[in-house]
């Protein structure tokens, strides 16, 4: 019996700690939107998987399964939510279950671990939409996780107990991140909870109130607010104005609309009005203006200034410290005093007036109102017009300033709307002059605006004017006319021309587009020169005078004689007469040297002190407008190589001279060496230095001017070869042989050879040559400018010629002697060579570089 009695206590004892140790106990939870992570004490029970349930006994069918895999951290097991869907989607009711296994058994056990019982997933990155409104109503919100273990359709909330969630969480396309909520009608602060054990709040509030419209009625002592999220409870409203509780209200529409009772306002000016409902106060105080009403004003002088006289009523304000701002128009009005009924203030003395001018009174930023009332000044008016000389000047009153009179001219029968500018009023605004622009007809309207004030329109008509629109040509000359203030109505009149005392000339009939400002006409010009030539242009009964002047001396080229002694200048208006023109060359007046002059070209001795320069002409006064650059000829002085040699790789031939740049064909300097040309490396105006393209040895040189043979059958030879550097140590790898050598003149790569010798063998070589002379750089010589004796003698070789050269088999030898052939002229030399790396040797070398300098002294 005893035995029976502990096995059976050990049964029961063993059935205990089976479920004490299954039940799982979640140290925490760490989520965010893709992962969920539960963490165990090492030595207890852990999840394994998770059932989700529809409701207390029905599993959902439609979610996918899920695992959780643990790893252990120190004495905790970190539990990973496995799922193929994202774990934030994933929802179930406070029903769902929590497999869970033991450290030391494998067997799972799903039926004790309630998910609402232990920590879960809390809702993150929790969003409203909106606050619900006291009415009630539906609000959007966003998050994660917000039912992971609920209810599908109700949430507990601290208010009324129960809020409603839109839609069906059974339905797969339900987004379970984003819910719509159904609030009932409330006001104040409450919490919800996103899951069924309430672990999780969320603290939120009806939406505060807000205010739309104020309607005071101070005949029944009322006042108004309509508005939202009111609610309904006068008993949770308080209103405040400026500050001040008001005792007596009431709720007059549910949410919408509030009256104050035993309301009073006399003064005007803001009002600060403040609603709370339930402890949750308006965002933003509602100022409500209370505006004194306008509804006549006195009159005054914009000349002298005056007092204003205002009337209306909440003009003033029991508050003394608190001074209207008045405004008419755009100009200040002072304030003096005021009553209830009535104000006073003063404008400044020669305001600029107006008519129709609004008038304000503002107290503390609170606009006056009125019925249509409005300020005007003294009205201007004109009373005579005239021109003169270009200048009109209007007669009347009250014509305003500078910046306020505005003139519009209209043409009388065509389409000219003109604003006038430049306009001048006199200090007593009685008269008023400006410039009248150019205009396509003679009669015109005046229109004057002051301040927005118009009045009457004034006919006046201008005399016949022109503009010289060109410079006729000295010979032959046509004169292009624009005719201002011309009668509209334009017949086939034709207008003449008088030049000076000479006979009277027709010119074309004056002609316009639609767009055009003036009517345009072409007279013909006698022979002449000079300036300011006086005419007069006659057209119908009106005439006009004015002068023209004659276009400028143009230079288009120069030729030269046979013998190069005589220049030619060709161009255009030179005129006809030596007495009349004077021409510059280089700052020096060399009229006197012309030898015959007509319009287009004159000719000039030339004499040995020219040089390249400029060439200034003037004609009866009239000067050339661009400047024209006089080139001669080059002269050749002869080729100054040193001893007449050159350098065989990329040989350079020096010729001295001068204007050797001469841009003319027939002028321009070409050197063959061998009957081939050459290519130019440096060119100015006293030396040409050029490169030979022929590889012969010698060059029989020759230079050209143009087509004329001036420099021939000069032979130059090459510079012996000098070699300026050899390596000190030979490259020797796997690749084989390789160095460089440098120096000057090395001959064409078919007249190299080069070889190395070693005691088992003779190495030949195979070499590339790189010529150092280039495009870019210098060989060249500054010589005197006569040619005859040399100064300043310079010699310039900027690097040396290179010799790249190498062998495909490599060598076990150390040493050896090089062998070259350049040309005629052979070169031995003893080197060191690098261990070979395949015989075990250590590559070493240092490079020691001799220099020889060559100074080559070029002298013809």
């Amino acid at each position: 019996m005893i035995c029976k009695k502990i096995l059976f206590i050990t049964l029961l004892f063993s059935l205990f700690m089976k479920t004490f140790s299954q039940s799982a106990i979640v140290n925490a939870v760490l989520s965010n939107e893709t992962s969920i992570v539960f963490i165990f004490n090492f030595w207890e029970s852990y999840y394994t998987r998770i059932i989700f349930y529809e409701n207390e006994t029905t599993p959902r069918s439609d979610i996918k399964p899920n695992h959780i895999d643990c790893n252990m951290v120190g004495d905790k097991r970190y539990c990973t939510f496995i799922t193929e869907e994202s774990p934030t989607r994933i929802w179930g009711s406070g029903s769902s279950r929590a497999c869970a296994r033991t450290p030391s058994n494998s067997t799972e056990d799903c039926t004790i671990n309630f998910l609402i019982h232990n920590y879960l997933p809390a809702p993150i990155n929790v969003k409203f939409n909106r606050l619900p409104p006291t009415t009630g109503g539906e609000v959007i919100v966003t998050g994660s996780y917000l039912r992971f273990a609920g209810g599908p359709n109700s949430l507990l909330s601290s208010y009324k107990g129960i809020s409603t969630v839109k839609g069906n969480f059974s339905d797969p396309t339900f987004d379970v991140n984003n819910i719509t909520i159904v609030f009932s009608s409330g006001s104040g602060r409450h919490f919800i909870c996103f899951d069924d054990g309430c672990r999780n709040t969320y603290f939120y509030s009806y939406a505060p109130p807000t205010i739309s419209e104020i309607i005071p009625d101070q005949s029944k002592s009322v006042l108004t607010i309509i508005g939202y999220n009111f609610f309904y409870d006068n008993n949770l409203v308080e209103v405040y104005f400026d500050g001040i509780q008001q005792t007596s209200l009431d709720i007059k529409k549910s949410h919408k609309q509030i009256q104050v009772n035993n309301f009073s306002r006399v003064d005007p000016g803001p009002m600060s009005i403040k609603v709370i409902v339930d402890s949750i106060s308006i965002e933003n105080n509602y100022t409500y203006c209370f505006p004194a009403t306008v509804t006549s004003v006195s009159s005054v002088s914009n000349l002298i200034g005056g007092i204003v006289t205002i009337k209306g009523s909440k003009l003033s304000t029991t508050n003394s410290t608190l001074i209207p701002a008045i405004t008419i128009g755009d100009q200040q009005c002072k304030f003096i005093k005021s009553t209830t009924t009535e104000l006073e203030c003063q404008l400044d003395a020669n305001n600029v007036g107006g008519k129709n001018l609004s008038v304000n009174v503002i107290f503390d930023g609170c606009s006056s109102k009125s019925t249509g009332v409005t300020f005007t000044y003294n009205i201007p008016k004109l009373s005579s017009a005239s021109y003169s000389n270009g200048i009109v000047t209007l007669n009347g009153i009250n014509l305003g300033s500078n910046n306020v009179s505005i003139i519009q001219l209209y043409g009388n029968g065509i389409n000219v709307n003109k604003p006038v500018k430049q306009i001048q009023v006199s200090s007593n605004e009685k008269s008023l002059t400006f410039t009248l622009p150019p205009l396509k007809c003679n009669l015109f309207n005046i229109n004057f605006t002051r301040d927005n004030i118009s009045v009457s329109l004034l006919s006046i008509s201008a005399s016949l004017s022109i503009n010289v629109a060109n410079r006729p040509s000295v010979f032959n000359g046509t004169l292009s006319l624009d005719m201002y203030y011309v009668k509209c109505s334009v017949t086939q009149l034709i207008p003449s021309i008088i030049v000076g005392s000479l006979p009277e000339n027709q010119c074309s009939i004056p002609s316009s587009t639609s767009t055009s400002e003036f009517y345009q006409t072409t007279c013909n010009t006698p022979y002449g020169t000079g300036i300011d030539n006086q005419f007069t242009l006659k057209y119908s009964s009106y005439s006009s005078h004015s002068t023209f002047s004659y276009a400028s001396p143009i230079i288009t080229s120069r030729t030269f004689s046979n013998d190069l002694t005589i220049i030619t200048i060709h161009g255009s208006n030179f005129g006809n007469s030596t007495t009349l023109i004077q021409v510059q060359f280089n700052g020096n007046d060399i009229t006197s040297e012309i030898q015959s002059l007509n319009n287009n070209q004159f000719t000039f001795k030339r004499l040995e002190s020219y040089e390249n320069g400029v060439i200034n002409i003037t004609v009866d006064g009239v000067s050339m407008e661009s400047q024209f650059n006089l080139t001669f000829p080059p002269v050749l002085y002869a080729i100054i190589n040193k001893d007449n040699k050159t350098l065989s790789c990329g040989g350079t031939i020096t010729v001295s001279g001068k204007n050797l740049l001469a841009n003319d064909e027939k002028f321009k300097v070409k050197v063959l060496a061998n009957n081939k040309m050459t290519n130019v490396i440096v060119s100015d105006e006293k030396i040409l230095v050029v490169r030979a393209e022929s590889k012969k040895s010698p060059l029989i040189v020759s230079v050209f001017i143009g087509s004329s043979l001036i420099i021939s059958n000069v032979k130059l030879t090459y510079l012996t070869p000098i070699i300026t550097d050899y390596p000190s140590t030979i490259n020797n790898n796997k690749d084989g042989i390789s160095f460089i050598i440098r120096g000057i003149s090395f001959p064409e790569i078919e007249y190299i050879n080069a070889s190395i010798t070693l005691s088992s063998s003779n190495v030949p070589l195979t070499c590339n040559l790189k010529c150092s002379v280039l495009q870019n750089e210098t060989f060249y010589y500054y010589i005197s400018n006569t040619g005859k004796s040399i100064s300043n003698e310079k010699n310039n070789i900027n690097s040396t010629d290179r010799l790249s050269c190498y062998s495909k088999s490599n060598s076990k030898e150390i040493t050896g002697v090089l062998n070259l052939q350049l040309g005629s002229t052979s070169f031995q030399h003893d080197i060191n060579i690098e261990p070979s790396l395949q015989s075990g040797g250590v590559i070493a070398g240092i490079t020691i570089g001799s220099v020889v300098a060559l100074l080559l002294l070029l002298v013809v």
